[in-house]
């Protein structure tokens, strides 16, 4: 499926990145992926200044050393991962930069080898949903993996008092084709009610700051199994077969504990 389109963006996945697609009619050349970045720091995006997208670029270091060196971002040409990974930094600058600061810390203390904080940062950058909440209980519940009570006891809380924000560009390109066994790997961030009150921009960014903040201690985030399983085609909005309450019987997919997630599909 390498056809140019947007098609995608009507879906609510896309939220975070939606602001920065342009309408081009055909996949971006360098130019355009220059042009992108511009657009996005006279938006006022907190890029790294030396940040660029380099279509074809073969880095001789490793890649996270590559970018924390020169800022050069390798972007593989009409590849819808490396287009995301590309919204992904105009979304979530901040977070991004820190994720690539983390390879980097780890990397330089002898961890060439992925370990479980680096396998961490990557299944988040991969596969992240921010999941901000202002009610305890409901993150208790995504955690407990109890999606009963999340997707239909709780379900008029969704957009009021919890929501998902996709980070991970690969989920992003799954999601081009989505499918029951589709999950994203869910970060949990508490936030006070009145953050549901303000506009998509103003949220993101606060989550971006916040993600940043925590990422920068190494202590945040030890292991991947800090991120939940989250079923994306049970989020109220997300998929319209889930209004009828019995899609999420299927056990398959709705896992009922954290030990049976490797049931499910990642992204």
């Amino acid at each position: 499926m390498n056809r140019w389109h947007t098609d995608y963006l009507a879906h609510p996945l896309y939220q975070p990145v939606r602001r920065f697609v342009p309408a081009w009619p055909t996949w971006p050349r360098q130019a355009d992926f220059d042009d992108l970045l511009a657009a996005a720091r006279d938006g006022g995006a907190p890029l790294p200044d030396a940040l660029r997208f380099v279509c074809a670029l073969e880095p001789e270091a490793y890649y996270e050393m590559h970018i924390g060196a020169t800022g050069e971002v390798p972007t593989r040409p009409q590849n819808w991962h490396d287009w995301f990974n590309a919204l992904a930094w105009l979304a979530w600058p901040r977070a991004k930069a820190a994720l690539n600061r983390r390879h980097v810390r780890a990397i330089a203390r002898g961890e060439t080898r992925r370990g479980p904080l680096r396998d961490a940062a990557t299944l988040l950058d991969e596969c992240g949903v921010i999941v901000a909440t202002a009610d305890p209980a409901l993150g208790q519940a995504l955690d407990d993996m109890r999606w009963q009570e999340l997707f239909i006891a709780r379900r008029a809380d969704w957009g009021r008092r919890i929501a998902a924000f996709t980070l991970g560009h690969a989920v992003m390109e799954m999601g081009l084709t989505p499918h029951i066994g589709w999950c994203g790997k869910a970060l949990i961030l508490d936030v006070t009610p009145d953050f549901f009150a303000r506009d998509e921009a103003t949220q993101l960014r606060q989550l971006d700051a916040m993600l940043a903040a925590r990422l920068d201690d190494d202590a945040f985030l030890p292991r991947p199994r800090a991120l939940c399983p989250l079923p994306l085609l049970g989020i109220p909005g997300w998929w319209p077969d889930n209004e009828d309450p019995a899609f999420y019987d299927n056990t398959a997919y709705f896992c009922p504990t954290r030990r049976a997630k490797s049931a499910t599909v990642s992204a």
